[in-house]
C-alpha cells in the first residue's frame, strides 16, 4: 500500500502526537461554544445594497406638479452620478419618492454621499414651498420588527399619542438594538389658529398674511452682543408668546391699519387635524413600530423591548400595550426548529453508522466529527461577522450530514484493516495515510462547489454570501477533523477485532452487476445518456418559482378607496373589511392603518389602507390558501378595491411597461389587462396605479390678475395656507412644558367643503389691498392623476394580479409572457422585469454561472490531484447522474423548483464528485502499483463501495428530519432536502456502476493517445537539440 507523506501524512504525526491534537480540539469546542452564544439571531443575512432614497414634501401639490418641478430635476440630477443602475420614483399627492439603485459593491455610505451633493447642487431650482430634500440609505433591515397597539382610560388621543411619542419611544430608543420607535395613528398637539372666512373678508386679511405675521412675531433669537457696564453680553430676542392670550394679541398689518388675530379668528390647544388612523379589531387605537440597528439580533432587541415594556406597564398600570405582529417569533421558532433538526440529523446519521459498522466504539468516533466540525464553524462565523440566520441556518442544516462522512471513510478503512488482523494503533497509522489524499479530494470537491455561491453578483451574492463560506468553512472542518482526530480516536480507543472478516451479502450481486456493465460498456454508457436525457426531460415538468411558500401566520392586505374618498369613506373601508375578517373562524386579530408613520419620509395617503390580518395558533389553514379563500368575499367589499399582498407587502405578480408616450401607455397597459383577465395562471389582474380623482382647478384670468398685480404663485399660497396650512418649517412654534407646538393656521374644515367659501378667499393685490380668489381665476373640477410611476426618467405602468394555489410564478410569468400584447409591443414601450420576477430571473442566471464555475473548479482541483486532463471526465461524468433522481424525487413529493432546490443541486454535484473520487484515486493507485484497468477498478469497487454506501445513507439521514418537514421554517429547508436524498440516491446508485465504465473507456482513450501526445511534445525538442 502507498503511503502519502505531506498533507496526507499529518494523520500519523497526531497518532504519534495526541496531546496537542487534543488540546487543540477541547480549545476549538469551547470557543465554538461561546461564539454560538454571541453569534446574533437574525431573519437575513447582514447584506450591503448600495440604495439611497430621496423624498421631496410639497403640501397639497398635484402628482403633475410635483413631476415637472421636482421629480425630473432630482432624476437628471442624480443620473450622472458614477455608479448608478435603476432611478425608480413615485409620485403621489404631496410627495416625491425617487430610489437610486447603485452597482452592487458599490460605497453605500459614498452613493448617499454622492446623492447628497447632487441635490444640493440643484436645491436652488426647486420649488421654494418643499420641505428640505430627505437623503437616505435604504437598509434592508429598515422594516419594523414589532408592532405594538396602545390604549389607555383617562386619556385623551392627544395625551395617548405624546405619551407613545415621549415615554414609550424614550424608554425603547435607551435599549441597546432598537434604532427608531414609529407611532402609528393618532393626533399631534397643536395651536389652532381657526380664521372666520367673514370677518377676513370684511377686514382684508389673507391666511397667508397672517400666518407670515405670526411667524416673524412669535420667536426668539439672537440679536447679537452688547458691551454695557464694561462687560460683554449676548443679545436674546424674547417674542415667543407664554400664553393662548399673547397669541390672541398678536397684531396683524392689514391694508394700512392693525387687525388683532382674535379678531378674525378663533384660538385654541387641541388636537391636528388627523392624518390617518389606527384599528385593532373593531377599537381605534395608537400603535407604534419598532425597527433595529442593522446589525443587532432580531432576538435580542425583542428581549431588550419585551424588558422596557415590562417596566413601563408597572409604571403605567393603566396603560395597555399589546403585540399585534412580532416578525421576530417566527425568527425565534425557525432558529430553535433547526437546532433541533441538526440534533436529530447527527443522531440519525450516527444510527446509520451504527448498523453499519455494528460496533459502538467507532460509531462514537465517526458521530463526534459532527459536533465537533459543527462548533469550530461557529468560531469561523463570528471570526467572518456573520449570524445566524435563515441562509447560514439551511447551510449548516445542508452540511450536517456530510460532516461525519470524512470520518466514516476513515474510521470504515481502519475497521477493514483492524478485521485483517492488524492492531488499532497500526491500521490507524497504515488506513488513515493510506486514504488520506482522496478524503481531502473529496473535502475540496465541496469547498470548490460551493465557494463561488459567495462571489454571485447582483441581490443573489450579496443574499447568499454568508452560505458559500459557511458550507467551505464547515467541510474544511470536518476534514481536520477526519485527518486528526479520528485516526487518533481510533487508534487509543478501538479494540482489537474478534471477528473474521464478513463477506457483505449484497457484494456478489454487486459484482455481478459491474461485470456485466464493464463487459456490455457501450450499452452502459447510453443507458447512462438516456437516464441523464430522462432528467433533463423531468426538468421540464417541475413548476419553477423563487421562493416556497412560507407560513408566517398573517397576511397583508391593501384597501384602495375610489377617488375623492375621505377619511369617513375610508374608515368604513377598514370597518367592512374587518368584519369580513373577524367573521373567518381562522382569524385571530386585524391591525388596520391609514397614513404615514412618524417616522416615515414621505406624506400620508389616506385613500390606502394596511391591514394586517393575524391567523390563530391553531389554525387549520396555511396563510396561502387562506389568500386564495377569502379573494372572492374581497371583491364584494362596496367603493373600494381591497387585494391580497405577498409576504414582503407586494403583490404575488407585477408586470411593470414603461416608455414615455403617456396614452400609448395607458392603452397598452389596459390591453395587457384584459388579455391576462383570459389565462388561469393569474387571478384578479387590476392596474397598479390607482384611476384618476376628482380635482379643484383654479385657473387664473391673466389679464384680470396682471392688472391687480395678482400671481399665480401669490393665488397657490394664499390657497394653501388657507385650506391645509402652512409647511411646520414655515409655521410660529409655541412653547409648552418640554414640547413644541406647530402654531397652525386655516380656515374651518367646513368652510373648506364649500366652493363658494373658496371663491370668496382673499388673496393679496400688488397695490396692498386684496380681492376675492373668484375676482382674479376660474374655479371648477377635473380628473388628476392619483399617482404617477417613473423607471429610469420614462413613465412606467404595470398591472397586478394574485396567483392561485398551486401555480407557480414561474407557470404565471411563462403564461403572461405569451400573450399577443407583450409577443407585439408598439415601438416606444418596453416590458420591465421587476420584484420576484426579476430577482427569480436573477436568481437562475446566478445560480448557473455558479455550477458552471463549481464545475471547471472541481476540473482543476481533479486534474492537479489525478495530474491528467482525462481522467477528471471521469468524476465529472457523475455530475448528472444526480439530477435525475432530485427531480423524480421532487416530482413524487408535489415541490417546485425553487431557490432551495437549487442549493441542493449544488450540494449534489459536490457528493457525486467526491463518491467518485474515492472510486478513481483508488484505482489509479492501484494501477500505478502494477495492477491490470479492470483488476484495478473491480479493486476500487470492492474496497470502496462500503463507505460510499455509508456516507450515502448517513447524509440522508442527517437530512431526513428536514425532509420530512419538522420545525418551523420547514417549507423552506424542505424542497433541499427531497432533492439531495432523491440525487443522493440516484447518484450513489448508477455511480457505483457508471463511474468504473466511464474509467475504463477514459483509461482505454488516455492509453491510446498519450504516445501521440508525447510524440508531439518531446519530437519539436529533439529537432531543436
Amino acid at each position: 500500500m502507498t503511503e502519502h507523506h505531506g498533507v496526507a501524512g499529518i494523520s500519523s504525526w497526531a497518532i504519534r502526537n495526541p496531546i496537542p491534537v487534543i488540546v487543540l480540539f477541547v480549545g476549538l469546542s469551547i470557543a465554538g461554544i461561546a461564539a454560538y452564544l454571541f453569534l446574533p439571531v437574525k431573519q437575513f443575512p447582514d447584506v450591503s445594497f448600495p440604495v439611497v432614497q430621496v423624498s421631496v414634501i410639497q403640501e397639497g401639490a398635484a402628482p403633475q406638479e410635483l413631476e415637472t418641478q421636482v421629480t425630473r430635476l432630482i432624476e437628471d440630477a442624480v443620473t450622472s452620478v458614477s455608479g448608478v443602475d435603476n432611478v425608480t420614483s413615485t409620485i403621489t399627492q404631496s410627495t416625491s419618492l425617487t430610489t437610486i439603485e447603485f452597482e452592487v459593491g458599490d460605497d453605500p455610505q459614498r452613493a448617499t454621499d454622492d446623492v447628497q451633493r447632487a441635490i444640493d447642487e440643484i436645491r436652488s431650482e426647486l420649488p421654494r414651498e418643499i420641505e428640505e430634500p430627505i437623503v437616505r440609505r435604504l437598509e434592508i433591515d429598515a422594516a419594523p420588527i414589532l408592532t405594538y397597539a396602545v390604549s389607555a382610560k383617562g386619556m385623551s388621543e392627544t395625551e395617548l399619542s405624546w405619551f407613545v411619542e415621549d415615554t414609550i419611544a424614550r424608554e425603547l430608543m435607551a435599549r441597546p438594538g432598537v434604532a427608531q420607535v414609529a407611532r402609528v395613528g393618532g393626533v399631534d398637539r397643536e395651536i389652532n389658529v381657526v380664521l372666520d372666512p367673514g370677518r377676513m373678508s370684511a377686514y382684508g386679511a389673507t391666511a397667508a398674511q397672517i400666518n407670515e405675521a405670526l411667524r416673524v412675531s412669535l420667536v426668539d433669537t439672537g440679536g447679537g452682543q452688547a458691551r454695557v457696564g464694561g462687560q460683554q453680553q449676548n443679545i436674546r430676542v424674547l417674542g415667543a408668546a407664554e400664553s393662548i392670550d399673547q397669541i390672541r394679541r398678536v397684531e396683524i398689518p392689514v391694508a394700512g391699519r392693525v387687525v388683532l388675530l382674535g379678531d378674525v379668528a378663533s384660538i385654541g390647544a387641541g388636537a391636528g387635524e388627523e392624518q390617518g388612523f389606527a384599528r385593532l379589531d373593531d377599537r381605534p387605537v395608537i400603535a407604534f413600530q419598532v425597527m433595529k440597528s442593522p446589525a443587532a439580533s432580531d432576538v435580542a432587541v425583542e428581549d431588550q423591548v419585551l424588558a422596557a415594556l415590562d417596566r413601563l406597564r408597572a409604571a403605567h398600570p393603566g396603560v395597555t400595550i399589546d403585540l399585534i405582529v412580532s416578525t421576530v417569533t417566527e425568527t425565534r421558532e425557525s432558529f430553535t426548529a433547526t437546532v433541533h433538526v441538526l440534533v436529530e440529523g447527527m443522531v440519525l446519521a450516527a444510527l446509520i453508522v451504527f448498523l453499519f459498522l455494528r460496533e459502538w466504539r467507532s460509531t462514537v468516533i465517526a458521530a463526534l466529527a459532527m459536533p465537533l466540525s459543527l462548533l469550530p464553524t461557529f468560531v469561523a462565523m463570528w471570526l467572518c461577522g456573520f449570524t445566524l440566520n435563515v441562509v447560514t441556518l439551511l447551510s449548516l442544516t445542508l452540511v450536517i450530514g456530510i460532516l461525519v462522512d470524512d470520518a466514516i471513510v476513515e474510521i470504515e478503512n481502519i475497521e477493514k484493516r483492524i478485521e485483517r488482523g492488524q492492531s488499532p494503533y497500526q491500521a490507524a497509522l497504515e488506513g488513515a495515510d493510506a486514504i488520506g489524499l482522496a478524503v481531502i479530494a473529496t473535502t475540496m470537491a465541496i469547498v470548490v462547489v460551493f465557494t463561488p455561491v459567495s462571489f454571485l453578483g447582483g441581490t443573489v451574492g450579496q443574499f447568499f454570501k454568508e452560505f458559500g463560506l459557511t458550507v467551505a468553512a464547515a467541510v474544511l472542518c470536518s476534514l481536520l477533523v477526519a485527518r486528526l482526530l479520528t485516526p487518533l480516536l481510533a487508534a487509543y480507543f478501538l479494540k482489537p477485532s474478534r471477528k473474521a472478516h464478513e463477506e457483505r451479502p449484497m457484494r456478489p450481486f454487486y459484482a455481478r452487476s459491474l461485470g456485466w456493465a464493464l463487459n456490455h460498456h457501450k450499452f452502459s454508457v447510453l443507458l447512462g445518456g438516456l437516464f441523464f436525457a430522462g432528467s433533463i426531460m423531468l426538468a421540464g415538468l417541475i413548476p419553477a418559482g423563487f421562493m416556497p411558500p412560507s407560513n408566517p401566520g398573517y397576511i397583508f392586505l391593501e384597501a384602495q378607496a375610489a377617488p375623492g374618498a375621505t377619511q369617513a369613506d375610508m374608515e368604513r373601508i377598514v370597518e367592512a373589511t374587518t368584519r369580513l375578517m373577524r367573521s373567518n373562524p381562522a382569524v385571530a386579530r386585524v391591525f388596520s392603518q391609514t397614513g404615514a408613520s412618524t417616522n416615515a419620509a414621505s406624506g400620508a395617503d389616506l385613500r390606502r389602507a394596511t391591514i394586517t390580518v393575524i391567523l390563530k395558533e391553531d389554525a387549520d389553514v396555511t396563510t396561502e390558501a387562506f389568500q386564495t379563500q377569502i379573494r372572492p368575499s374581497l371583491r364584494r367589499i362596496p367603493d373600494a378595491r381591497v387585494v391580497t399582498q405577498g409576504e414582503w407587502g407586494r403583490p404575488d405578480l407585477e408586470i411593470v411597461l414603461s416608455g414615455e408616450n403617456g396614452p400609448l401607455l395607458e392603452r397598452t397597459l389596459l390591453q395587457l389587462e384584459r388579455e391576462m383577465r383570459g389565462i388561469p395562471q393569474v387571478a384578479d389582474p387590476r392596474p397598479a396605479t390607482p384611476p384618476p380623482g376628482p380635482e379643484l382647478v383654479i385657473r387664473p384670468r391673466l389679464a384680470e390678475a396682471a392688472r391687480l398685480g395678482v400671481s399665480a404663485q401669490t393665488i397657490a399660497s394664499a390657497a394653501r395656507v388657507a385650506t391645509i396650512g402652512e409647511m411646520d418649517a414655515n409655521v410660529a412654534m409655541f412653547t409648552e412644558g418640554e414640547r413644541r407646538l406647530p402654531i397652525r393656521v386655516r380656515i374651518p374644515l367646513e368652510a373648506r367643503q364649500q366652493l363658494g367659501t373658496i371663491e370668496a378667499m382673499q388673496v393679496p393685490t400688488a397695490s396692498g389691498g386684496t380681492t376675492t380668489l373668484g375676482a382674479v381665476a376660474d374655479i371648477g373640477f377635473q380628473p388628476g392623476l392619483g399617482r404617477i410611476d417613473r423607471f429610469n426618467r420614462e413613465r412606467r405602468a404595470a398591472v397586478q394580479a394574485d396567483i392561485p394555489l398551486g401555480i407557480t410564478l414561474g407557470q404565471a410569468t411563462d403564461a403572461v409572457d405569451k400573450l399577443p400584447v407583450l409577443q407585439n409591443l408598439p415601438p416606444g414601450v418596453s416590458i420591465t422585469p421587476t420584484g420576484d420576477v426579476e430577482q427569480m430571473q436573477e436568481l437562475f442566471l446566478g445560480f448557473g454561472a455558479a455550477m458552471a464555475a463549481g464545475v471547471f473548479m472541481i476540473l482543476a482541483v481533479m486534474i492537479l490531484l489525478f495530474r491528467s486532463f482525462l481522467k477528471p471526465l471521469i468524476i465529472l461524468s457523475a455530475l448528472p447522474l444526480s439530477i435525475g433522481g432530485a427531480f423524480l424525487a421532487l416530482l413524487l413529493v408535489g415541490l417546485d423548483l425553487t431557490l432551495p432546490v437549487l442549493i441542493g443541486i449544488l450540494m449534489l454535484m459536490g457528493l457525486a464528485a467526491k463518491n467518485s473520487i474515492l472510486l478513481v484515486e483508488f484505482a489509479i493507485e492501484r494501477e500505478r502499483e502494477g495492477a491490470s484497468r479492470r483488476d484495478a477498478i473491480v479493486h476500487a469497487c470492492h474496497e470502496r463501495a462500503r463507505p460510499i454506501i455509508m456516507t450515502t445513507f448517513a447524509m440522508a439521514a442527517g437530512m431526513l428530519p428536514t425532509a420530512i418537514g419538522l420545525g418551523e421554517g420547514s417549507a423552506f429547508r424542505q424542497p433541499m432536502a427531497v432533492a439531495v436524498i432523491g440525487g443522493l440516491i440516484s447518484s450513489t446508485a448508477l455511480s457505483l456502476v457508471l463511474v468504473p465504465v466511464v474509467y475504463e473507456v477514459i483509461d482505454r482513450l488516455e492509453q491510446r493517445i498519450a504516445p501521440k501526445l508525447r510524440r508531439f511534445i518531446t519530437e519539436p525538442e529533439a529537432r531543436s537539440a
